[in-house]
């Protein structure tokens, strides 16, 4: 019987030597240590390069934000960052103020009619942008998808012949059309993203389960295929922060419910506020002065709403203020109160059950 080595070297000879395993080595911060934790289990990582992402949420939770920092953050890392805008929705006049770098070359904007041409266009950048060696080999690249659920399969828009359809010709077929190309191109997306080093983002919308009476009744679109080639999906819940009767933000809770890089099923809540030019903002400050406070780093004051900082009493919004006006040095500040050892509480939740239930149950064990 041969040896271990006899039979790898005769493989070897025959199919080359083991390939190597696909690990991530680069990451993109999103700006906000707790949810950098939740993505990567450090405080500084972040979001995978060489994998797919998927960031689901309702409107105005801050899903762009999100995927604009990751990019901003690519950028400041020698990369180049992409963005196929099929909602027709992004502004890149406004881009600049969450640190996005909009100068051509640094930065590509398309907007595609169908999900085959978006796909075309994003493989043959990062192709380019690899084979003619424009940024440094180790360099990454974030390319988003904004969305998914409005990615509209060529099938729908033309027949057979290339002719475009009226609406009349539309029908039930045409429902599945989006399933049936994630399912044809997302294995070569997923195997793009891991050759050329790109972190892909799918923004995506959550819909509701009809008739769902137990568990999550969340979903998303683009069928099964696209949720099993995500490394990592970020589910997102919003709730209103309003002054007086003004809606002017939303408490985001970002739920990793798929994650294949670190520990699954993390959260982490941060506040997201409208401005008035319509944008919204990260407000990584202030909700990183909550979260210190939350796990006993930034030390209460004896007035409600008031935590101390440098001896002195002074208020959650009037500290988050403090520290932006410092920029970076300000915000370093908080970031050094971290633990550099954490554990996030492990709550089990039972099917059915709800949080409140859950939470009642816990206290009275």
């Amino acid at each position: 019987m041969s040896s271990p080595d006899d039979i790898a070297k005769a493989l070897g000879a025959a199919i080359g030597n083991n390939d190597d395993e696909s690990t991530v080595t680069h990451f993109l911060d999103t700006g906000f240590p707790p949810l950098n934790f939740a993505l990567s289990s450090n405080w500084d990582k972040g979001l995978p390069v060489g994998r797919i992402v998927e960031i689901a949420g309702p409107p105005s939770s801050g899903k762009t934000a999100i995927a604009t920092r990751a990019m901003a953050a690519c950028q400041a890392q020698g990369g180049v960052a992409g963005f196929m805008d099929h909602e027709r929705s992004f502004s890149v006049r406004l881009a600049p103020q969450l640190g996005l770098d909009v100068t051509p070359g640094r930065f590509v904007f398309k907007k595609p009619r169908t999900f085959e041409e978006s796909v075309a266009i994003f493989h043959k950048a990062v192709e380019t942008i690899r084979s003619k060696k424009l940024i440094p080999a180790d360099a990454p690249i974030c390319w988003v998808f904004d969305s998914l659920a409005a990615m509209v399969p060529q099938s729908v828009i033309f027949d057979s012949k290339g002719k475009e359809r009226s609406a009349e010709d539309r029908n039930m077929n045409d429902n599945t059309a989006l399933a049936r190309a994630t399912s044809a191109h997302f294995p070569s997306i997923a195997m793009i993203a891991e050759e050329y080093n790109v972190c892909v983002i799918f923004l995506n919308q959550l819909r509701t389960k009809i008739g769902v009476m137990f568990g999550d009744p969340r979903k998303t679109t683009g069928g099964d295929s696209a949720a099993y080639y995500f490394s990592q999906r970020i589910w997102l819940g919003a709730s209103q922060i309003k002054k007086g009767t003004d809606v002017i933000g939303t408490e985001v809770t970002g739920k990793l419910v798929k994650n294949k890089v670190a520990r699954p099923f993390l959260d982490a809540k941060w506040r997201f506020m409208f401005q008035p030019d319509g944008t919204g903002r990260f407000d990584a400050e202030r909700s990183l002065i909550d979260f210190l406070e939350q796990e006993g780093r930034l030390e209460k004051a004896s007035r409600a709403g008031f935590v101390m900082w440098d001896g002195k009493q002074v208020s959650r919004d009037n500290l988050a203020d403090l520290i932006r006006a410092e920029g970076a040095a300000g915000f370093d500040k908080l970031k050094a109160l971290l633990p550099p050892s954490y554990e996030p509480e492990v709550v089990a939740f039972v099917e059915g059950v709800t949080e409140e239930e859950a939470e009642a149950q816990a206290t009275a064990a």
